[in-house]
């Protein structure tokens, strides 16, 4: 009822004038009109339920072109937007997604068409482009609304690629049944159940387009079935066909396109007819072609572009959260690459995404966050349960869960961790508390993902079934101890996990509170009386190629609640609905993959304090890195977006030099060497690898010492810190000359930096630098520099060493940063302090940011307040223990430089070749580092 009294309010207000913004005074009356009607709606809920939809807002999409020919606006006019204009309103009325975000998707689907070409036109074209998103941000939904402009513009075959796996294939051929269609694909359930129209169809059924495929597990293409619907291929009502990106299928596609197709007198054949829109969602996987330069391309990667050729007008647009793999395509005139168009896509301020789940650095247990959201519980009991480096052969391949013998089921059953007891409990209360907030028929999930080999998913998903019927029937009997296990998960905090009462609290005492209105604190009573018929409600399934268990939530109108027990099949794509709980210990040694799998991003209206994650420290720690990586990814796509002259190319090239970017995809993926063009203007650099030879070490230690021997002897102190002003280009040259570090850092590597520096000298700039040199206050152990008249004391820094990457020649600090927050501010005075924090704040707020931030900006710093003439070099002493040598060892020397801006656009270039590209797929196993802030 609260959802059809919300749409009859907004549709008031909108009658008024109010789209994007309405006076609180006009929400209350148009609450106040509802209830007239709606009478047993709660008026503070209708009021939260309508300030959400109206105060949820999506900045600005960026984008990155190639020279383009804008067509849009010229025939915008003469287009009937049908296909739009009913999903519009769809979104609107059915979906109740904001105004504001409707808003976006409009000018961003309006941007992308105009990216492509007229389809209208009948001459040879063809482009390509990718837009980034984020992972479980919406993304189907936006090219939905693309799909319907381009049927609207002229686009009249439509292929959809939709992952690797039938499930996320049937799920994306439903969503487009409901918003681009109109109508059921599964004409047989649509009989049954009297249901042919759905979606965007309830609201108009004379809009046509007709599919190819269906949204049945196995509804995907056939010529069988295409030829069977008697459809004439030359209609000029647009086509649809959703397919799955398997080699089998994609053959019968091409041989079936092949039939439509005329021959050339050459002997050619292509299709003229129509033009093709090819949507690839989660474009870097199997899409990309991973073989070697002279090798033949992979056969899907060969088949979509096979596809692609033979149309004579086709427009392909790739779809992913995760484009680390698509920027390092080839870039040739024949293959993916998007070398048309990258189209940064932010999230809507409602959005759950890593920087709320994790931010970029694990939030410790007794920590409470302005920023990141109470959800992870940080695990390490399940070692007897499941070891890290267990394996297919350590269990029998069972053919069902069935099967798994009861001796085997008790076994692990009593040494099942306790975490994913609490788990399943808090599932169980999270499933009773939503009920409670008025969500009895939503959808809940609860995700287990700790193994990728199905014989230890029979066994996992047979041991959680037993788990769960013990809570279930504890309910049904209301037996006191179940009763009792229950209420301490909801109200009593324990040293493993907070309860529900207190997160609840956390959250609402934060400016967090503000991503969900309906946050709210309960009473056990009020949950109790909402247990049993939660419980009931709940089943366990396994989802995976051997089971016959599905996730259908279309099939359950009334809310399905299940226990997802899977692996690969529940890692990509695949959105599990009402995602609420999640026991994840599966690792990955790529960015692009473990960023995938975490599939508790997304949207969460009105159980954000419900939300849990259980998994390991480490895993933690991972995404924290992975997070930032990837924000300085999206960073670097918006700084270039504003540089007159950016193209895709350019911007693939920056990424391929930026730091730690190479080790987030697989070395297949990205084995092609390249020239690099590179400019560290506005850029920090950090050296974070080392030698452990102890030659070296010494060597640069010397260097150092002899470097400050040449300084003033009256540096300025800043805490224990030494500053020095208007030092010599020279002097730092010198340094750098001297100076030796990790081949794998190309970054920091001081031969690049002097072709740079000397690049930048002769445009009049990185004259005059200021150094700082970094102790470390009440260090552990200092080194002490003389210099002819004053001696200088240093404080050693302690770095931790990454184990996962280090050998013995190679010292990695963990997450590949050597300062600490403000370090980089060192040489600041207090005032310009204050007005860089300004500064930030205002840029913050400029973003639709909510609250304020916690550090200046140093990109701010770098390019609006640091002088083109002033870099600062930061020099750190750092204990040799941290990277396992003896602690008599020499202090190992690394450095960061902070560049300003540049009123040129200086670049040197030096090439990555490809025998190197191995030493970058490494394990990407990061740990926060405990900063010191003196």
């Amino acid at each position: 009822m609260i959802k059809e009294a919300t749409q009859i309010a907004i549709k008031l207000l909108n009658q008024r004038g109010f789209i994007t913004h309405a006076p609180q005074a006009d929400i209350d009356n148009a609450v106040r009109d509802a209830v007239k009607i709606f009478s047993g709606v709660d008026v503070n809920t209708l009021t939260k339920s309508i300030e959400e939809k109206f105060y949820i807002w999506q900045d600005d999409f960026t984008s990155i072109d190639r020279k383009k020919t804008p067509w849009l606006l010229d025939k915008k006019a003469g287009i009937t937007w049908s296909f739009w204009n009913r999903y519009e309103e769809y979104l609107r009325e059915e979906k109740n997604i904001p105004a504001n975000v409707i808003g976006q998707v409009h000018k961003l689907t309006d941007a992308t068409l105009d990216k492509l070409f007229d389809p209208t036109k009948n001459r040879p074209m063809d482009k390509r482009g990718l837009v980034v998103g984020q992972v479980q941000s919406g993304k189907t939904s936006n090219y939905t609304g693309l799909i319907c402009k381009a049927a609207d513009a002229g686009f009249k075959f439509i292929i959809v690629l939709a992952g690797i796996h039938n499930n996320l294939r049937s799920q994306t051929q439903l969503r487009l049944d409901e918003g681009f269609l109109g109508f059921d694909t599964q004409h047989q359930r649509a009989f049954n159940q009297n249901n042919l129209w759905i979606g965007v169809g309830q609201i108009n059924q004379g809009i046509v387009a007709h599919s190819l495929t269906s949204s049945q597990e196995k509804g995907d293409f056939t010529a069988g079935a295409a030829n069977s619907l008697g459809l004439n291929f030359n209609t000029n009502e647009p086509i649809v066909v959703v397919v799955k990106k398997n080699t089998k299928v994609l053959e019968r596609l091409l041989q079936w396109l092949n039939a439509q197709s005329i021959e050339l007198e050459d002997g050619t054949k292509v299709i003229r007819n129509k033009s093709l829109l090819l949507i690839d969602d989660e474009a870097d996987n199997a899409s990309i072609n991973t073989n070697r330069d002279n090798d033949p391309s992979t056969r899907i990667n060969g088949l979509i572009r096979n596809i692609l050729r033979l149309f004579e007008r086709s427009g392909y647009v790739g779809y992913t959260a995760t484009p680390f793999a698509n920027i390092f395509i080839p870039i040739t005139e024949d293959d993916l690459f998007p070398r048309d168009f990258i189209i940064n896509l932010p999230a809507p301020s409602n959005y759950i995404g890593p920087d709320k789940v994790f931010g970029f650095r694990p939030v410790e247990d007794d920590e409470v966050s302005n920023s990141v959201l109470p959800v992870v519980n940080r695990i390490s009991d399940y070692f007897s349960f499941l070891p890290d480096r267990h394996k297919k052969s350590d269990l029998p391949d069972w053919r069902s869960k069935e099967d798994v013998p009861e001796d085997i089921i008790e076994d692990f059953y009593n040494r099942v961790p306790d975490s994913l007891v609490e788990a399943i409990k808090s599932f169980i209360i999270t499933c009773s508390i939503r009920r409670l907030r008025g969500q009895a028929m939503a959808h809940n999930s609860m995700l287990v993902h700790i193994s990728r080999f199905q014989n230890w998913q029979k066994l996992i998903a047979r041991i959680t079934e037993k788990v769960f019927d013990f809570y279930r029937k504890g309910i049904e009997m209301n037996i006191p101890s179940v009763i009792e296990e229950l209420r301490a998960t909801f109200e009593i905090d324990n040293a493993e996990q907070k309860s529900f009462k207190t997160r609840s609290e956390q959250i609402l005492s934060t400016e967090l509170s503000s991503v969900d209105p309906f946050i709210q604190v309960h009473a056990w009573e009020d949950v109790l009386e909402h247990l049993h018929e939660a419980a009931t409600k709940i089943v366990v399934r396994e989802i995976n190629g051997g089971s016959a268990d599905t996730l259908n939530y279309f099939d359950h109108p009334n809310g399905l609640s299940v226990i997802a027990i899977g692996g690969d099949k529940l890692s990509r794509g695949l959105t599990l609905e009402g995602l609420s709980v999640s026991y994840y210990l599966r690792a990955s040694r790529m960015y692009d993959t473990l960023m995938q799998m975490g599939r508790w991003f997304g949207y969460r209206p009105g159980y954000v304090d419900l939300c849990r994650l259980y998994t390991s420290r480490e895993l933690n720690e991972w995404f924290c890195h992975i997070t930032l990586a990837s924000e300085e990814l999206r960073n670097e796509f918006d700084y270039m977006s504003d540089v007159a002259g950016s193209t895709p190319e350019k911007f693939a090239l920056k990424v391929r030099t930026h730091p730690g970017v190479l080790q987030i995809s697989a070395s297949n993926k990205i084995r092609r060497a390249v020239t690099v063009d590179i400019s560290w203007a506005g850029r920090l650099v950090e050296s974070y690898e080392f030698q452990k030879d102890p030659d070296v070490i010494n060597s640069n230690l010397k260097a150092a010492e002899a470097f400050i021997g040449l300084l003033p002897s009256n540096p300025i102190t800043k805490g224990s810190n030494s500053l020095w002003y208007d030092v010599d280009a020279q002097k730092i040259k010198s340094l750098l000359q001297k100076f030796k570090l990790s081949e794998n850092l190309k970054a920091a590597d001081p031969v690049n930096l002097l072709r740079f520096i000397d690049a930048q000298l002769s445009n009049g700039e990185l004259t005059n630098w200021r150094v700082a040199l970094m102790s470390k206050n009440k260090a552990d152990k200092m080194h002490t520099i003389n210099k002819e008249g004053f001696r200088l004391d240093v404080g050693l820094y302690s770095r931790k060493q990454d184990d996962r990457i280090n050998s013995v020649d190679t010292y990695y600090i963990m997450r590949s940063h050597i300062i600490s927050p403000n370090h980089e501010f060192i040489d600041l005075s207090e005032t310009e302090k204050a007005l860089a924090m300004e500064r930030t704040i205002q840029f913050w707020r400029e973003k639709g940011r909510k609250g304020e931030p916690t550090y200046i900006s140093g990109e701010i710093v770098r390019n609006e307040f640091r002088d083109p003439r002033n870099p600062l070099l930061l020099l750190y002493f750092l204990d040799p223990k941290e990277a396992g040598l003896a602690p008599d060892s020499d202090p190992i020397v690394g450095y960061a430089i902070s560049f300003p801006g540049s009123r040129f656009n200086a670049y040197v270039n030096y090439a990555i070749h490809e025998q190197l590209l191995p030493l970058f797929n490494i394990d990407d196993n990061f740990e926060e580092m405990q900063y010191d802030e003196d």
